[in-house]
């Protein structure tokens, strides 16, 4: 065999040695780095080493002393070209969890219980209220290329402005994206609709259609946007949106509110079960403003503001074999 088929051959099984430690995980690196140093411990140099002069010294003067001595270099390399090989796989091994580090993500979770509404004030220095029983959550580090936070529920934004790093609120169904600006989502994944109602500044719209087509609406400043999850159609107006993100200042807006969304408030505001003991009370509509009235305050004035009706409150009481209590009752009856 010539030295260039030789040459020839070395270089392609470096290249297949190469290619073949690509494909290895961290954890094989590891162990054959560990396998290299194991090799590596168990070779005797002093003993290499007395062995090859005592050849050097014998009377056969045919030997190579070139040869020999090469031998000697090989055996004291060893550990060193163990040693240095190990070290290449270390480094490699800890730039791929740096990297790795680098790209994960940890989520922080907020969630508003029912009957309590929450203020958070996120990395960013956004502000932002969570409705009772709304769900929260954002990834850490928080300022990427742009700033996500993915919602259940409502909430009232005030987002700090970074052109570089537009705010992005993700909703099962749809998206709000901003720069800087106040609005409030509502996207409970138990209703038909999405509103989203703005304050100040701009924020976009964006939706997937039927037919897998993104497509956006621009909203302006007392905007009110509805969308149509199931239908997937959208529709805006201007007006007052007050009614709309009052509640987080704690003040409860009812303009013209049927009777089944007062109850479904009522249970969100303040963690009771409410009961309508008649179909035709369904169909009442109530027009005031609660401003930061605790419970039995609200029913005092429901029931003055409705002559026809009649409140009751049950207070909740201990559940045997647990440390918590059933849930308040509101019964709403005809008087």
């Amino acid at each position: 065999m010539n030295k260039k088929f030789q040459h020839k051959k070395s270089d392609s099984d470096f290249k297949n040695f190469m290619e073949h430690r690509k494909g290895l995980s961290p954890f094989d690196k590891k162990l054959e780095a560990a396998k290299l140093i194991d090799q590596a411990a168990s070779v005797d140099v002093d003993k290499a080493y007395h062995t090859v002069s005592n050849k050097i010294n014998q009377e056969n003067k045919s030997i190579n002393i070139f040869t020999v001595l090469t031998r000697i270099a090989a055996v004291l390399t060893l550990p060193l070209l163990a040693f240095t090989i190990w070290s290449l796989f270390l480094q490699e091994t800890e730039k791929e969890s740096v990297e790795l580090a680098q790209n994960e993500i940890t989520w922080q979770e907020i969630h508003s219980p029912v009957g309590m509404r929450s203020h958070v004030v996120l990395p960013d220095g956004t502000n932002l209220w969570l409705n009772a029983g709304s769900h929260l959550r954002y990834g850490i580090p928080f300022t990427r290329d742009n700033r996500e936070v993915e919602l259940t529920g409502e909430a009232f934004f005030d987002v700090v402005k970074n052109e570089q790093s537009p705010f992005v609120v993700k909703t099962s169904s749809a998206e709000v994206e901003v720069l800087g600006t106040q609005f409030n989502v509502n996207a409970w994944n138990e209703k038909e609709q999405i509103q989203v109602a703005l304050k100040e500044g701009k924020v976009k719209f964006l939706f997937v259609t039927d037919e897998k087509t993104k497509k956006y609406c621009e909203l302006q400043p007392n905007d009110l946007l509805e969308f149509d999850k199931t239908e997937k159609t959208v529709t805006r107006k201007n007006t007052n949106i007050e009614k709309y993100i009052a509640w987080h200042q704690n003040i409860m807006i009812l303009d013209d509110t049927p009777m089944t969304e007062l109850v479904r408030l009522l249970e969100q505001w303040y963690g009771v079960k409410v009961n309508v003991a008649d179909g035709e009370i369904k169909r009442y509509k109530f027009t005031t403003t609660f401003d930061n009235e605790p419970l039995h305050r609200v029913l005092e004035l429901l029931e003055i503001s409705s002559p026809g009706i009649k409140i009751r409150y049950t207070m909740g009481k201990p559940i045997e074999g647990a440390k918590k209590f059933s849930p308040s009752v509101v019964t709403i009856t005809k008087k």
